[in-house]
C-alpha cells in the first residue's frame, strides 16, 4: 500500500489536485454524476476522433481545403484531447476513484500518442 500512496501523492502533485483523506474502504463515487462525466468525455472524444482521423485527412482534401488549415484544426483537436485526458485524470484522483491506477498506463500511452501527434503537426506547420 505504500507504493500506491506514493503514486497517489506524486500524481496529485502533477495534476495539481488536493487528495481527500483516505477512507477505510474506497467506495465508488456517485454513479449518476460519474456516468454523465464519462459519457460526455466519450462523446467529445468520439467527435474529435471522427474529425481528426476521417474528416480532416479524407474529406477536406476532396473539397480542396487541405494544407495548413487542417493542421491548425488537428492541433486544436490535440489540445482538446489533452485537456480531456488531464481533466479525466484529475477527476479520478480528486475522488480517489478505485480504478484510478488502472487508467494510469492507458492514459500515459494516449498522452504520448497525442503529444507525438501535436509535435509532428507543429513540425509540419513550421517547415
Amino acid at each position: 500500500m505504500a507504493v500506491a500512496d506514493a503514486v497517489d501523492r506524486v500524481m496529485a502533485r502533477m495534476l495539481f489536485v488536493t487528495l481527500p483523506p483516505p477512507a477505510e474502504e474506497e467506495v465508488m463515487p456517485e454513479e449518476a454524476k460519474e456516468g454523465r462525466t464519462i459519457g460526455l468525455a466519450l462523446v467529445i472524444s468520439g467527435v474529435r476522433c471522427t474529425l481528426q482521423y476521417l474528416i480532416l485527412p479524407i474529406v477536406l482534401p476532396l473539397i480542396g481545403l487541405a494544407g495548413s488549415f487542417s493542421l491548425v484544426i488537428a492541433m486544436a483537436l490535440d489540445l482538446v484531447a489533452l485537456w480531456l485526458l488531464i481533466s479525466g485524470l484529475r477527476y479520478l484522483w480528486r475522488t480517489r476513484h478505485p480504478h484510478r491506477f488502472d487508467m494510469l498506463p492507458l492514459s500515459a500511452a494516449i498522452l504520448a500518442i497525442i503529444a507525438g501527434s501535436f509535435g509532428y503537426d507543429v513540425w509540419r506547420l513550421i517547415s
